[in-house]
């Protein structure tokens, strides 16, 4: 069952927990198995980790982007789980409650305005993510996130 986009940072806490706690990854994350290989590094993966709450969203993408004949177009894996700050800012990015992830990071990096095709940017809006790509202010192409308004 696929879990309702969150709107704002007040949302996404209600919604996904505290990032700050300090059980948050087990207590939150879970492994999933994808359903293509894709490439970290250079180095072939077939698990992500992500938020619970969030698996079947990703795994709707992720078989929507096989089943379509786009895997050639999303085959470089960024990370999704990771906690930090939005960079150069303060505030949490969306990775500290692995509830985004970044995509060919080398061909769409931040700042820039290359873009998925819109094909690839659907499936994802289609399971609830938004793209970095269309934020109103610095561009993060290779971006996906689980929420708006953040």
């Amino acid at each position: 069952m696929l879990t309702q986009t969150p709107k704002g940072l007040a949302e996404i806490k209600a919604v996904f927990g505290d990032a700050n706690d300090p059980n948050f990854e087990s207590k939150y994350l879970q492994t999933f198995d994808l359903p293509y290989p894709l490439l970290y590094d250079g180095k072939t993966v077939m698990h992500a980790r992500c938020h619970r709450l969030i698996v079947d969203n990703f795994l709707q993408t992720f078989q929507q982007i096989k089943d379509r004949g786009l895997t050639g177009q999303v085959k470089n894996y960024g990370g999704i789980y990771r906690v930090r700050p939005k960079q150069g800012l303060s505030d949490p990015s969306t990775h500290s409650w692995g509830i985004a992830i970044d995509l060919e990071p080398a061909r769409y990096p931040l700042g820039s305005k290359n873009r998925f095709s819109g094909d690839v940017v659907r499936i994802f809006e289609d399971a609830g993510f938004f793209y970095g790509g269309d934020f109103s202010g610095r561009l993060d192409p290779m971006h996906f996130q689980f929420c708006t308004g953040y």
